[in-house]
């Protein structure tokens, strides 16, 4: 039976990573809601770094990637950094979709990833 990891979030009821077997799922946003947008955009591809990291992954793993917008409208500015975040190297690139949503309170961004691991878990 595979071990499943969990990394706690900072709300009850949810963690911000989980790890099954060489299956990582993550979600990232920024720590600044009140922050303009590309500086959320920024945050959270920061934050997606670290919690792959954390999970024994990398962004050049990602296999899917789902981005919620409270804006559609900006999603040409996101696409921007995405490109420039992601790397020339299609061989890296994932699924990905767009979606506007509702976010919560001054979120104007939000990652849901799936990703493959690159290590075996070590010991928590």
């Amino acid at each position: 039976m595979s071990t499943i990891s969990r990394w706690a979030g900072g709300a009850p009821g949810r963690s911000r990573s989980v790890r099954h077997a060489d299956t990582i799922y993550t979600v990232a946003n920024a720590r600044q809601p009140s922050a303009p947008f590309v500086e959320q955009v920024t945050q959270s591809l920061a934050m997606l770094d670290a919690h792959l990291r954390e999970a024994g992954s990398s962004r050049s793993r990602i296999l899917s990637l789902q981005v919620l917008l409270a804006d559609i409208a900006q999603r040409p500015e996101f696409d921007r950094h995405w490109v420039e975040w992601i790397g020339a190297d299609p061989a890296h690139w994932p699924q990905r979709a767009c979606f506007q949503a509702a976010l919560a309170p001054g979120l104007l961004i939000e990652l849901i990833v799936v990703a493959a691991a690159e290590e075996p878990l070590r010991s928590l």
